[in-house]
């Protein structure tokens, strides 16, 4: 008779220590910006060895959950340190010029019922609440982007109650980020041209029918959660979407 050899849990170490890491991340007990130990401290106190703690820190990286600081350490991710690379309106006439400064106006912020599309973007019930942010970006003077995002109400009771100046004066991810502890983990974007519609050239003082970028985002938080569909309508006459990857 043979018998068969028992391995116990298989679970790789590595994966334990990844789940347990970012569990600690999503329930707050690391927060934000903090700085996690080093590696070697982390495999003493876990007890396990120096390389199982990288392939843990470097999934996590790749999950975004932590990134890397060059000579001073690995921190959990946010966005505070890093802004410029997550500006979803930088915009130049050409490379190596200098982006543009832009003055953000809230035109609106209203609750509305459920939209069947928009939940299932949001994978959320047809029946839940919604919140509408309408935001104008100025740039030299002139409208260049006209956006709308929704936002489940049920993640962020409250939102009606938060001044105009928390929507204009910080991004919208790093007011989620601050107010509700929701930072963003990675986006989704389709990109399309349209011509502008009544109601999108009026607020943007164009022409109806004048060419436009439109770009659909889904932003994520932990768990590959949605929290905000977004309808940027933009000009791109004269400065251009820039991206860096």
């Amino acid at each position: 008779m043979v018998r068969r050899r028992t391995t116990g849990n298989p679970t790789p170490a590595y994966f334990k220590l990844q789940r347990q890491l970012q569990d600690e991340i999503e329930s707050g007990r690391l927060a934000p910006e903090e700085r996690v130990p080093p590696e070697r401290r982390l495999a003493e106190l876990h007890k396990v060895s120096v390389g199982t703690v990288t392939k843990a820190i470097l999934n996590l990286v790749n999950q975004g959950y932590l990134y890397r600081v060059q000579g001073s350490g690995t921190f959990v991710g946010g966005t505070t340190l890093r802004r410029e690379s997550l500006r979803y309106y930088r915009s130049l006439r050409e490379f190596g010029d200098e982006e543009a400064d832009l003055k953000i106006t809230l035109l609106e912020l209203k609750s509305l019922e459920g939209i069947d599309p928009i939940n299932r973007r949001l994978k959320i019930e047809s029946s839940q609440g919604l919140y509408q942010l309408r935001r104008l970006l100025v740039s030299e003077g002139k409208p260049v982007v006209y956006s709308i995002s929704y936002l489940p109400q049920k993640l962020f009771p409250g939102l009606e109650k938060f001044p105009s100046s928390c929507f204009e004066k910080i991004p919208l991810y790093s007011f989620v980020e601050e107010s509700y502890g929701q930072p963003t983990i990675f986006n989704r974007e389709l990109l399309s041209v349209l011509s502008a519609e009544s109601n999108v050239a009026t607020t943007l003082a164009i022409q109806e029918g004048t060419p436009l970028l439109l770009i659909e985002m889904l932003a994520f938080t932990y768990k590959e959660r949605p929290y905000e569909y977004r309808q940027s309508y933009c000009l791109t006459d004269i400065r251009k979407i820039f991206r860096e990857y």
